[in-house]
C-alpha cells in the first residue's frame, strides 16, 4: 500500500474541502491515488461541504452556559444558512458538543475551538461532516470566554428562540444575597433586550464618538437643507395642486404660479402653513453655530444612553437607569457592580443574501427549462 502522507492529505482537504480524517481515510481507500480519493469522496457526499463553502452562514443558534462550579462560562455562535437547519438534532449536538468543549478546555476563540480533538477529528472536521449531510455550509463564527474573578460571579441569559445569549459577570461582597440574584437576572435581561455596546461611558472610544457625531452632522445638514427650500418646494405643490384643480374644473391656467401665489394670499389656511415654513427657514438662517454644536452634543449624549449599558434606562423600572438600579442594590449589598458582558445574536453583522420573490425564481425556472 502506498503511504500516505500528511502533504497528500493536506492537498486532497484544500481541493474538497473535506474532513481531515475523511481525506485520509479516502486516500488509504484509494491507494494514495489523488483522483481516485476525490472520486470515492464525491460517491460518499463528503463533498456537498464544498457548493456551500462559498454561501452565506448568516442563520443558526447561540448559547450559553456555565462549569459546574460557576467560575467559567462561554457563550459560542453557530451559523448555517437556513432556520430550518438550525432546528434539526445535527445542528443542536453539534452546538451542544461545542459548548460543552470550550467549557472543558477554556477555549478563548473559534479558531481554538475549531482545532479541539473530537473523538478522533477535529471540530472543524466535525463542522465539515455537518455540512456535507445537511448540504448547508456551517460555521462557528465567536466564542467568548469569561473566568470569574475573586469576588465575581457569572450569570447567563439564553432566549428560548435561540437567537440571543449573554454572558456576564457581576461583582459583590455577597453572591448568594437575593437582591444580587434578582440584580444580576436584570441585567442580562436588560442586555438582552436593549443591545447595549459597552458598560460604562469610558468604555466607548474617543475616535468612534467622533464618528457618530459626524453622522448625527451629515443628518442635521440635510434637515437644514430640507428647511430652507421648503418655502419654495411648498410654493411648487401649491402650484400643482392648482393645475390640478384647473383640469379637474376644465379650465385653462395662463400663470399657474401667479395663480398659487393668489391661492396662499387669499387662503387663511394655505397662508399660513407658508408663513409657518418661511419662519423655520429665518430661523435656522439666524441660528449660531455654538447653538448647531449644543444640539449635536445633545444627539451624541442621547445616543450614549442608548449604547451604554449603565446609562440606559431599566427595561424593569422606566423610572431608574440601570447605573441607579446597581447603586441602590450596592447600598444594600456592598461591592455590587457588573463587570463586563457579551452578548451574541445569531447573524448580527453579516450581509445577508437578497432573497428572490417568487415571480423571480418562476422566471429562473423557465428560463433554465427553455
Amino acid at each position: 500500500m502506498a503511504e500516505i502522507t500528511a502533504s497528500m492529505v493536506k492537498e486532497l482537504r484544500e481541493r474538497t474541502q473535506a474532513g481531515m480524517s475523511d481525506c485520509k481515510n479516502a486516500l488509504k481507500e484509494a491507494e494514495g491515488d489523488m483522483a481516485k480519493a476525490v472520486e470515492i469522496l464525491q460517491k460518499k457526499g463528503i463533498l456537498k461541504g464544498q457548493k456551500a463553502a462559498g454561501k452565506i452562514a448568516a442563520e443558526g443558534a447561540v448559547r450559553a452556559a456555565l462549569s459546574a462550579d460557576g467560575s467559567l462560562g462561554v457563550a459560542v455562535e453557530l451559523n448555517c444558512q437556513t432556520d430550518f437547519v438550525a432546528r434539526g438534532d445535527d445542528f443542536k449536538s453539534l452546538l451542544a458538543d461545542l459548548t460543552a468543549a470550550a467549557l472543558a478546555h477554556k477555549t478563548p476563540n473559534a479558531e481554538a475551538l475549531l482545532a479541539l480533538d473530537a473523538g478522533g477529528k477535529t471540530f472543524a472536521d466535525r463542522v465539515t461532516e455537518v455540512t456535507a449531510r445537511s448540504g448547508e455550509k456551517h460555521a462557528v463564527r465567536r466564542v467568548a470566554l469569561f473566568e470569574a474573578a475573586a469576588g465575581s460571579f457569572l450569570h447567563t441569559y439564553v432566549h428560548s428562540n435561540d437567537r440571543i445569549a449573554v454572558l456576564t459577570e457581576v461583582a459583590s461582597s455577597d453572591a448568594a444575597h437575593p437582591a444580587v440574584k434578582e440584580f444580576a437576572e436584570d441585567v442580562v435581561l436588560q442586555v438582552a433586550s436593549m443591545s447595549p455596546q459597552y458598560l460604562v461611558r469610558d468604555d466607548v472610544p474617543a475616535d468612534v464618538v467622533a464618528k457618530q457625531r459626524e453622522i448625527f452632522s451629515a443628518q442635521m445638514d440635510q434637515e437644514d437643507a430640507a428647511i430652507l427650500v421648503e418655502p419654495d418646494a411648498y410654493m411648487e405643490r401649491v402650484r400643482l395642486l392648482v393645475i390640478e384643480r384647473a383640469q379637474e374644473e376644465g379650465k385653462e391656467l395662463d400663470d399657474p404660479a401667479a395663480e398659487a401665489k393668489r391661492l396662499v394670499t387669499e387662503d387663511a389656511k394655505f397662508k399660513a402653513s407658508l408663513e409657518g415654513f418661511e419662519k423655520a427657514a429665518e430661523k435656522l438662517k439666524a441660528r449660531p453655530a455654538a447653538t448647531r454644536e449644543k444640539i449635536l452634543d445633545g444627539k451624541v449624549a442621547k445616543w450614549l444612553t442608548e449604547v451604554v449599558l449603565l446609562d440606559q434606562v431599566s427595561v424593569k423600572e422606566s423610572s431608574k437607569t440601570l447605573a441607579k438600579i446597581q447603586a441602590e442594590v450596592a447600598g444594600r449589598v456592598p461591592g455590587t457592580r457588573v463587570t463586563r458582558f457579551v452578548r451574541y445574536e445569531v447573524g448580527e453583522g453579516i450581509e445577508k443574501a437578497a432573497t428572490k420573490d417568487f415571480a423571480t425564481e418562476v422566471a429562473e425556472m423557465a428560463a433554465k427549462a427553455g
